[in-house]
């Protein structure tokens, strides 16, 4: 059986270098997307999933630091590799801070650059695995085929359910308000919708919710 292909995410306002880039990562087996600002990268976070984000620092508007800051406040893991002409020490450190775990400066070489990045996505990997199953009581969640086991059986959830649930996951025993939830899926109505999908496809009484509770005022919380 043929292993899915990495996909990573380029995001620089260099049309040249992105379409070096996108070339060169594709020639070496990996799914690549692109986006030349942080708005395009936004909207291509709400429909794929993502191994590794390749982020320029400077780009027009948000700027990669601030990307990167956001994306690590929403709890995500996936690892950043920030690209960028600016080599001061305290440049680098700015972006270690703001959440990359890697960090390479203009010039670079394209095979320095792949050798991180494999690096980086072999230890996310690894670190998915670990933290693969999440029990529910006798059930449980499988971060590797996306499906809820209840009851011996697996439960398929939709592309809309499986982000909505992964973001509960995420942020296992807080309350996430359902303007976060809605920042994925852009509708503040579709979000109650959801939710009651979600748990009548994983609780025993979804009238009852054990697991996915509704926390008055302030959104939901999901629950071992």
């Amino acid at each position: 059986m043929q292993l899915p292909q990495d996909h990573i995410l380029i995001v620089d306002d260099d049309n040249r270098i992105l379409s070096l880039l996108k070339k060169f990562f594709s020639q070496e087996g990996f799914l690549v997307s692109a986006a030349t600002c942080v708005k395009e990268a936004q909207d291509l976070l709400l429909y794929f999933r993502f191994d590794l984000i390749v982020l320029d620092v400077m780009l027009p508007g948000i700027t990669g630091l601030e990307f990167a800051k956001d994306i690590k406040a929403s709890g995500s893991t996936m690892p950043i590799i920030m690209l960028t002409a600016l080599s001061e020490p305290h440049d680098r450190i700015k972006g270690l801070e703001s959440g990359a775990m890697d960090y390479l400066t203009k010039p670079f070489e394209p095979k320095e650059l792949l050798l991180r990045v494999k690096n980086l996505i072999e230890s996310y990997k690894k670190f998915k695995k670990e933290k693969q199953i999440v029990r529910f009581g006798n059930n449980y969640y499988d971060y590797g085929s996306r499906e809820f086991i209840r009851n011996n059986k697996s439960i398929n959830l939709s592309s809309t359910e499986q982000v909505l649930f992964e973001i509960l996951l995420e942020n296992l025993g807080s309350v996430v308000t359902r303007e976060e939830l809605s920042t994925k899926i852009k509708s503040l109505r579709t979000i109650d919708v959801q939710i009651a999908r979600i748990r009548s496809k994983i609780e025993d009484n979804p009238k009852e919710p054990k697991y996915l509770k509704t926390i008055r005022g302030q959104g939901y919380a999901l629950y071992t």
